[in-house]
């Protein structure tokens, strides 16, 4: 039906345009030889003529415009169109009269005429409808509204607004940039005063909703926004962030209230993603670790990109089978282009038959153990999976020619202290040692996920819910933070700019403070009895992480959000084979010390009692 209605309308916009140019012809013959006659001898030449201005319209989609939505594209293409299209009839003109002072006065008074009616009735018809909604619109019963930026997503949340197709009465808007104060955007007053102002304008204007209309903004201004809000008992609402309008998962005027993540501001990610689908597409596509956090969601965004096959690896079945769902948009468990497959990474000879059997052209390693103070306890497995299972999936890689494995590190790789983080470093090593010239291994590290699985915000959340106090180990702990969704595409684009045996870092935005972080979580979300406690550093845990995109340890790429780490890979492939032969065998004592002398620099405590 929407279609027939497009083509209905397009259709009447020709008429419209053909009654125009004919009209106008008329007075254009008038004018030059005070009679219609010119017109009304040369009828065949006319229309060929007007069919050449309709041709052009049509080729420069004026007509895909809709009246209503008639703006600077309209005059942008419009314009455009009809200068070709006049630029072609004079040069018909000339070829056929051979004379160019009659032509020049037809030109003079024809094409200028044609450009002003044709986009002039299309401005006029926007302009009166427009006034019109506004006129109309009674508003007066949905909720008193002030938006928060004055940017573009604002002046569409204010044409939404107009369109009576949004469910909130907006008053106006307030923005930090001066320029804008006191002026008219959209229809809608910018008020005198940015942010600051904003709880004065908040209350005299008796706001019952505010919302946030910028895509990318610092964690303190979302704060500062968020307590006005909480203090003068304000709804706060927010536009999706600017990674969620590019994946295409909500559009501009998608509010929704405001979330755990949303508290760390908005980053402007915005990077060229060609070298990402020059990297996957037509690949087959192995994701170990594939029922995690970071495997769940590197699957997820595979899915967007042209692939030929991709395989999820994992030995939880559960959640293997929920992702596989997933994306089958739970119509299918399995399929010939998404294949769960449960495997151990540690079990070498089942990791060699599934490298046999479907051959991927490229590998994200994202399986392992990864929670600092477990692992401090039971050190012998995280290095049974770190290393081994690393080790396991590099040396299948090769033998079966993928192009590229792609491991996923962390920062706690970084001047280690506890044994992940040793763990994931000679993992590391390992990849460097064993890449070839056909098998590429480069390693990412980051730092920590927002809402990652067994990451401290769930844990907060679920704290607040059952009416517990939120614990926090130091007042003085900080961290790097970046949403899931950010921290993959910029594995993706880390995985394609790196080269062979290099480890990548990402750039991971601002600290931030975790005992600020969770007292600003119980004053938006808390019921009011919340409380944030301190209970002392965990085992295996820093004060502060290493700066990843440190310049005296990194050096740059083509993007600012992805360095290269200045690492030290010395590690021979008699030494690795001689540790994991020892694993099974060795006390944990021992098997640390034998990790120390791969990483000189892991300072180990241990667990408490140790």
């Amino acid at each position: 039906m929407g279609l027939l209605k497009k083509v209905f309308r397009g259709r009447v916009l020709i008429l419209v345009d053909i009654v125009f140019f004919y009209v106008i012809a008329l007075f254009a013959s008038y004018a030059l030889e005070l009679n219609l006659q010119l017109v009304q001898k040369n009828h065949p030449y006319v229309f060929f003529l007007i069919l050449i201005q309709i041709v052009f319209l049509y080729a420069f989609r004026v007509y895909n415009i809709r009246l209503v939505d008639s703006s600077l594209e309209l005059v942008a293409r419009g314009g455009a169109a009809l200068l070709s299209g006049s630029v072609t009839n004079i040069v018909l003109l000339l070829m056929a009269l051979k004379d160019i002072t009659f032509t020049i006065r037809i030109a003079i008074v024809y094409f200028p005429l044609a450009i002003l009616v044709v986009l002039g009735y299309r401005v006029f018809y926007r302009i009166v409808i427009s006034y019109h909604m506004r006129g109309s619109a009674d508003t007066s019963n949905l909720p008193r509204t002030i938006v928060y930026g004055a940017g573009e997503i604002g002046i569409q949340l204010s044409r939404q607004f107009f369109k009576k197709k949004l469910p909130y009465h907006l008053l106006g808007f307030v923005d930090d940039d001066k320029k804008k104060w006191n002026s008219l955007v959209a229809g809608l007053t910018v008020f005198n005063g940015g942010i600051e102002d904003l709880s004065s304008h908040l209350l005299n204007k008796q706001a019952e909703v505010l919302i946030i209309a910028i895509t990318h903004l610092s964690s303190e201004k979302m704060k500062q926004a968020l307590e006005v809000a909480r203090r003068t008992e304000v709804e706060a609402k927010i536009v999706p962030s600017l990674f969620e309008l590019e994946e295409g998962r909500a559009s501009q005027t998608d509010l929704r209230s405001i979330n755990f993540e949303d508290l760390l501001g908005r980053t402007s990610l915005k990077f060229d993603k060609t070298p990402i689908a020059q990297m996957v597409d037509g690949k087959k596509i192995l994701v170990t670790g594939a029922g995690g956090s970071i495997g769940n969601e590197i699957c997820r965004q595979l899915i967007s990109y042209n692939l030929d096959q991709l395989l999820l690896l994992d030995v939880d079945e559960t959640e293997l089978h929920n992702l596989s769902l997933r994306l089958h948009k739970y119509q299918q468990e399995f399929s010939d282009q998404i294949i769960p497959i449960v495997c151990d990474v540690t079990n070498k000879k089942k990791v060699e038959l599934i490298f046999e059997k479907y051959k991927p052209d490229l590998v994200f390693h994202a399986a392992a153990y990864k929670h600092v103070p477990m692992m401090e306890y039971y050190p012998e497995e995280a290095m049974k999976t770190n290393i081994n299972g690393s080790y396991n999936i590099f040396k299948a890689a090769i033998k079966y020619q993928s192009e590229r494995v792609i491991l996923i590190s962390t920062d706690k790789a970084v001047n280690p202290t506890n044994i992940m983080g040793a763990t994931k470093r000679v993992s590391e090593m390992v990849g460097s040692m064993l890449a070839t010239d056909k098998t590429n291994i480069v390693a990412v590290r980051f730092g920590n996920v927002l809402g990652s699985r067994g990451s401290m915000l769930p844990l907060f959340l679920e704290q607040m819910e059952a009416g517990l106090p939120i614990t926090v180990t130091d007042k003085r702990i900080i961290r790097y933070f970046m949403t899931i969704s950010e921290a993959v595409s910029l594995v993706f684009l880390a995985g394609a700019l790196g080269d062979n045996k290099e480890v990548m870092v990402l750039d991971m935005g601002e600290q931030v403070n975790i005992y600020d972080f969770a007292k600003k979580l119980v004053n938006i979300f808390g019921d009011g009895k919340s409380e944030v406690v301190v209970t002392g550093l965990r085992p295996g845990e820093k004060l502060y992480e290493e700066k990843l995109n440190d310049k005296d340890k990194t050096l740059p790429t083509t993007s600012p959000k992805v360095f290269k780490a200045i690492v030290n890979n010395s590690l021979e492939e008699d030494q690795i084979v001689n540790f994991l032969n020892k694993i099974n065998d060795n006390e944990n004592g021992q098997l640390v010390e034998m990790l120390q002398q791969f990483v000189p620099e892991f300072d180990y405590k241990g667990p408490p009692g140790s």
